[in-house]
């Protein structure tokens, strides 16, 4: 092997070894880019819950007026039709 053999292989060398560096690095920069939208989400998410949990028990207390009206109608309209 030559002496301009030895330098083209040393560049070659180099140049993969950069690569592979760059390639690390950017997977590091996108990963940590991720874990913190991750955790504003979470934030964001944890916000939601005491508004979410609200609404699910007023869906509740809804559904049982509902229910409760819809008993108090069939009551009457059963104690209606028998007299009938």
């Amino acid at each position: 092997m030559g002496g301009s053999d030895v330098r083209v292989l040393v560049v070659v060398v180099i140049a993969v070894s950069l690569f592979l560096v760059g390639r690390r690095f950017q997977r590091t920069v996108d990963t940590w880019a991720g874990w913190g939208k991750a955790i504003k989400a979470a934030a964001e998410a944890a916000a939601k819950i005491p508004g979410a949990k609200a609404a699910a028990w007023a869906a509740v207390r809804g559904m049982i007026v509902v229910g409760l009206g819809a008993l108090v109608l069939f009551a009457v309209l059963t104690n209606a039709l028998r007299q009938s």
